[in-house]
């Protein structure tokens, strides 16, 4: 669950679970595009667009209220419940930044950061990584989650967070790497 202080200003938090997830963010969970007809924006088009962010929960209600939180800041933010559709999406597109949570089901996010970091045209993104199990005062306490975000540079938060905390390390991670 995502919560933010009530000076913090909107928050991720659960949407009800008898709200649809398309009546929340917009979309389905995990649309995606056949790669076939999926076209990378024009160099023109991405000038003015806002970045878009990939945001992963295997719980359908967190990931619609991050879109929700993370959509009314000004991104384009495609939901998804399943490691392996965003995958397949980030091969055919990738994203501007990724926004995970490490537990996903009975997995973690392990293996989609790793190969997401191993495509070239991601290697470099924004990976913000997601826990509220794992932390100590904001500390990993799990070596697994240490070693991923060393490894390979992700950002992690530890939950309840901040949406709008969120919204903004987002801008700043983005303006960093377009620098």
């Amino acid at each position: 669950m995502v919560m933010a202080s009530r000076h913090d200003g909107p928050s991720l938090t659960a949407v009800p679970r008898s709200v649809p997830i398309a009546s929340v963010c917009g979309r389905s969970i995990g649309a995606l595009q056949p790669a076939s007809t999926a076209q990378p924006p024009s160099q023109d088009s991405r000038a003015d667009a806002p970045p878009r962010i990939a945001a992963l929960d295997d719980d359908p209600a967190a990931v619609a209220s991050m879109t929700a939180i993370l959509s009314q800041s000004g991104f384009d933010v495609v939901p998804y419940t399943d490691a392996v559709e965003l995958e397949m999406a980030a091969r055919a597109m990738p994203f501007s930044a990724y926004v995970l949570d490490w537990y996903l089901g009975d997995r973690t996010a392990a293996p989609l950061i790793e190969a997401l970091r191993r495509h070239p045209l991601s290697a470099g993104v924004p990976i913000f990584l997601l826990s509220g199990n794992l932390a100590v005062a904001g500390v990993p306490t799990d070596d697994a989650l240490a070693r991923i975000i060393g490894r390979y540079h992700v950002q992690y938060r530890a939950k309840p967070y901040s949406g709008v905390k969120l919204a903004s390390d987002l801008r700043l991670a983005l303006g960093e790497r377009r620098g």
